[in-house]
């Protein structure tokens, strides 16, 4: 799902997630019951314990508290946006940890805490050093390297167990893709993500107020974004006299499925080309998206663009986060994005200038229908630190979140904008979704306004998140937390509910690819290649020779080894 596996772990675990919605959460299998520490901590004083509504739920497996109070350390990446927390509330103490703390008998240490860019280098020196925490989240290299140095548990007795019902029936759907992932030598030595759709397709977000004021339609079409931003360019569209304004943004990742803030994904898309992705042809072979002839017609679309200064000049050299700076502070009005950007960062636009009326659009294909490159069902895995006595934790810990997430289980309903913080609340910051969790709520949504559907039946978090779109509906923008659950969980919902063709990384590919020694310079060949040909300093025809020097340095190897599978 990534642009490299590791960069794309950090990009959404640590980074891009920060806005999505954490969804449907897992339930853990089986083990022989473990013993508590030695020298367990004493429980906390009756009066401590917030009288919550515990159900029958609370006495089976998956949610049943330890006799005695046990810790359990994880760490932690996004220190630097802790500011956001409400008042009094850090991410090592608030109120949805104490909740998990005090459903299970548990202290959930943290064995360090550091900024999001840091927080890759860091795990990967814990990795090397042996000195890592009690509960983890990896990505695919990092699961095989810590299975082969017998350094996790084996959780195959868990998952049945001690996942809860709504987990179970995320990984079924997935028909048994998610699991399949996690196992090495018959062994699930990870518990899987399940993130089908939450960062996937990008979509166009474009301010209706600029195309009012300069009598522009909503854009269909990679040739109407190219009017649009050459408009918004030259038009002076924020009305301030000045050649101040941009077309589109960028990142130094201008591909990067599926989670790319900035990114040029949707466009070659658009041209029938899915870089990125092994995916299988109509014979059934397994080909890979970077070296289709689409993808040359598409580099040569944003070279042209680049060169006619639609795109900011400086985009090559920035990441997601200093892009966004330029949409925040009114500079730009089209971002291309997941559904989930009017979260973050679109929010603050809408903070700063109540007028930006960002709305989210889905670019067609040359064929006039709409396919999109999407990510892999599982990218990444939680894994418990071998020796460690109690593996079931980390299951309990992610059905309780999920809970949270759902307002399921009388689980409180803490913060009105859950959706923009989970990631600093939550001491797994992992999703284990519904396929198609998003189309589903934006449709229940939609028939709750419309008197379709009684509201009263909405989880506690749903009917948080309603009464969040009723008031944006009633006052658009007018508080910019209700208007980015409208435009997040809704309008860009909708979208999606209309459907749309996917590709997907084939995952016999995926499993290949995380143990190929010749991927990393493979994948730094192209990423300079197609980074070179956009920003003009190498002629487009150097991609037909990037392709031929891509099969000669261990592609065609790699792609012989997929399709032996």
């Amino acid at each position: 799902m990534f642009k490299k596996w590791t960069i794309k772990f950090a990009l959404i675990l640590v980074s891009l997630s920060l806005i999505l919605s954490a969804c449907a959460t897992p339930a853990q299998p089986t083990a022989a019951p473990t013993q508590p520490p030695s020298q367990p901590e004493q429980p906390p004083a009756a009066e401590e314990t917030p009288a919550y509504q515990w159900g029958e739920w609370r006495n089976t497996d998956p949610y049943r508290p330890y006799d005695q109070r046990i810790t359990v350390s994880v760490v932690k990446g996004g220190s630097e946006s802790a500011g956001t927390l409400p008042a009094g509330e850090t991410i090592e103490n608030n109120r949805a940890l104490k909740y998990i703390e005090d459903t299970l008998n548990i202290d959930v240490t943290f064995k360090w805490v550091v900024t999001s860019d840091a927080f890759l280098d860091k795990l990967n020196l814990a990795i090397a050093s042996k000195d890592i925490p009690d509960i983890m989240i990896v990505d695919p290299i990092q699961l095989q390297q810590l299975t082969e140095a017998d350094a996790i548990e084996d959780l195959t007795p868990y998952i049945e167990k001690y996942a809860n019902a709504d987990i179970l029936e995320n990984y079924n759907q997935t028909k048994g893709v998610a699991l399949q992932a996690a196992t090495i030598n018959g062994k699930i030595m990870g518990i899987p993500n399940v993130q089908p759709q939450a960062d996937a397709p990008i979509m166009a977000f474009v301010r209706r107020d600029w195309l009012n004021k300069l009598g522009l339609e909503p854009p269909k079409t990679v040739e109407d974004i190219e009017k649009i931003a050459r408009a918004f360019i030259e038009q002076d569209p924020d009305g301030n006299g000045a050649a101040d304004t941009f077309g589109l943004t960028g990142s130094m990742n201008p591909i990067n499925v599926p989670s790319n803030l900035h990114g040029f994904d949707a466009f070659f898309n658009a041209y029938g080309a899915f870089p990125e992705l092994f995916y299988r042809d109509s014979s059934g072979k397994i080909i890979y998206g970077s070296l289709q002839p689409e993808v040359k017609e598409a580099l040569a679309l944003i070279a042209r663009w680049y060169k006619d200064g639609l795109i900011d000049p400086e985009f090559a050299t920035k990441d997601g986060g200093k892009s966004n700076e330029i949409p925040v502070a009114g500079k730009s009005g089209i971002m291309m994005g997941p559904w989930w950007i009017p979260w973050w960062p679109l929010v603050d636009s809408v903070t700063n200038d109540p007028n930006a009326d960002w709305w989210p659009y889905l670019i067609q294909d040359k064929n006039g229908g709409q396919t999109f490159s999407m990510g892999d069902y599982t990218y990444s895995y939680v894994v418990v630190r071998k020796g460690y006595p109690h593996p079931e934790v980390a299951l309990k810990i992610l059905n309780i979140q999920n809970d949270l997430s759902y307002g399921l289980n009388n689980a409180p309903q803490f913060y009105p904008n859950f959706n923009e913080i989970w990631t600093l609340l939550l001491p797994i910051p992992f999703l284990i979704e519904q396929p198609y969790v998003v189309e589903r709520m934006a449709r229940e949504y939609r028939d709750a306004l419309d008197g379709k559907l009684d509201p009263a039946t909405f989880g506690e978090a749903m009917k948080v998140e309603f009464e969040q779109i009723k008031a944006d509906v009633a006052a658009p923008r007018s508080d910019p937390s209700n208007w980015a659950t409208r435009m997040a969980r809704l309008e860009a919902g909708l979208l999606l509910a209309q459907g749309y063709n996917e590709v997907r990384t084939d995952p016999v590919a995926a499993r290949v690819l995380s143990l190929d020694q010749n991927w990393p310079s493979l994948k730094k060949m192209e990423e300079e290649t197609f980074l070179q040909i956009m920003t003009g300093a190498r002629p487009l025809d150097d991609f037909d020779k990037f392709v031929q020097d891509w099969y000669k340095s261990g592609g065609q190897a790699l792609l012989d080894k997929m399709n032996s599978q």
